[in-house]
């Protein structure tokens, strides 16, 4: 779902593609993907993706991706590759939004909704990317100096926040729901400052930064491509394996269970292609709770900034808090379920 309106239409999109890249429009569909404007452009001279960013991008960060995809092709990964404008660019600046083409992979994308046998085979991908792209230089985010920068104390102000804006409006549906999820989110920072210590020696790792099943392209029953690397980033590796597990189809959709062995034998195919130490598999649900307890998305866009798709921003809040109450629950479950199959199946490391 696009964050931004668009500033585009079929005529300047129409002028774009025949300005900058010499192609003649047919077609033009738009694509519900992401959180980009995104078409699928039928042109005399062939289908390509044609993607408007958000206004936060510029020009140089799609220089990096396409540089990144680029990188991945001469390594035989499977992706889709930037077409070139006339002048040989990755995209154009246009009206503060950064346009660029792409090639078009046929194929068909999920949301929270992979098939389980997809859902594996995607855990081979990811392991394969990260052997790929582990000395790729990119600049680390989410490390220890990230997290001992956040104070508990100010993120429950911001709660706080939410809570008193939720109070304006008592009479509001989702009053008690949005209530209870952030006077949960509050008693985890209790908590939070004992999680900063789990991002100490842990595996960082240039990698997608948004890999999900909406990133997947597949066909047959395989995957065909991973797309959109616009989030790409040096992160820890076990935050982007737990991450793209939930949010790829391995909870359920109402996010009220959490299957630990299932993930276990994610992780396990995840191994076979790229290593994890004792120390990943402890820390990985303590880092990835970091990140989702402290988040107020969905609430904030609902309650204080009434974006204009605000009800299923809400909707996606909710369903991430369920998630989270399910992980905080599991945690020490989760870390003890990981450590005893590598112990058992000696899957440390690649195979």
């Amino acid at each position: 779902m696009s964050l931004e309106k668009s500033v585009l239409d079929i005529d300047k999109i129409r002028g774009l593609l025949n300005s900058e890249y010499g192609l003649e429009l047919l077609d033009c569909i738009s694509l519900e993907l992401g959180s980009a404007n995104c078409y699928k452009v039928h042109c005399k001279e062939g289908v390509f993706f044609f993607k408007e960013y958000q206004s936060e991008f510029t020009k140089d960060k799609v220089d990096k991706e396409a540089d990144i995809v680029k990188f991945l092709i001469s390594n035989d990964f499977p992706v889709a590759d930037f077409i070139k404008t006339a002048n040989g660019q990755n995209g154009v600046l246009y009206e503060g939004h950064v346009i660029s083409l792409q090639q078009f992979i046929e194929g068909k994308s999920y949301l929270n909704d992979l098939p389980h046998s997809l859902l594996m085979e995607s855990a081979k991908y990811l392991g394969v990317m990260h052997s790929l792209l582990k000395d790729y230089p990119m600049e680390i985010s989410m490390d220890y100096d990230w997290a001992v920068g956040f104070s508990s104390e100010a993120v429950s102000q911001k709660f706080n926040g939410l809570l008193s804006a939720l109070d304006e409006n008592k009479s509001d549906p989702n009053y008690v729901r949005i209530h209870d999820d952030l006077v949960f989110k509050m008693k985890l920072m209790d908590s939070i400052d004992a999680w900063k210590e789990y991002f100490k020696g842990i595996t960082y790792t240039s990698t997608h930064g948004d890999y999900t099943a909406c990133q997947l392209i597949c066909d047959g029953g395989k995957i065909k491509a991973v797309i959109d690397f616009s989030s790409a980033g040096c992160i820890p590796a076990v935050w982007e394996i737990m991450r793209s597990y939930i949010q790829s189809g391995g909870v359920s959709r109402n996010g009220s269970y959490f299957d630990v062995e299932d993930f276990s034998l994610y992780v396990k195919e995840y191994v076979k292609y790229s290593p994890l130490t004792e120390r990943d598999l402890e820390a990985m649900p303590y880092i990835y709770l970091f990140q989702l307890a402290q988040s107020s998305y969905g609430y904030k866009e609902y309650l204080v900034t009434k974006t204009e798709n605000k009800e299923a921003l809400l909707d996606f809040g909710f369903w991430r808090t369920d998630i989270c109450r399910e992980i905080y629950k599991k945690a020490s479950d989760i870390s003890a379920a990981l450590l005893q199959g590598e112990r058992k199946h000696g899957n440390l490391g690649c195979i």
